[in-house]
């Protein structure tokens, strides 16, 4: 596995250790230097609108802001939800066509 993502291939799957640095991490090489993909891509990755993962609600009912670690925990967590919504269509066709 290359060191770093290309900007010219899809993204590779997404793991829940990305708030970690390790070597599954999405780097990123531009212009000769490295960086992370931050939580608002890692969101367009999975096909989230951005900033879906910054709040939560916590179990007292208070809305707090989540850290980028979290947030890309989260995203490792998710399903990319345009390839969810296209299973589930295959399903409602197939269901209606049995019917």
């Amino acid at each position: 596995m290359s060191e770093y993502d290309s900007l010219d291939l899809p993204g590779r799957t997404m793991l829940i250790s990305e708030g970690l640095v390790n070597k599954s991490t999405h780097l990123l090489k531009i212009d000769n230097r490295y960086r992370l993909i931050t939580p608002i891509e890692a969101e367009r990755l999975q096909d989230f609108p951005d900033d879906w993962t910054r709040y939560k609600k916590t179990s007292a009912g208070k809305i707090v802001e989540v850290s980028d670690r979290m947030r890309m925990f989260f995203m490792g967590n998710a399903l990319v939800t345009g390839i969810v919504t296209r299973i589930a269509q295959g399903i409602i066709e197939i269901e209606k066509n049995n019917k």
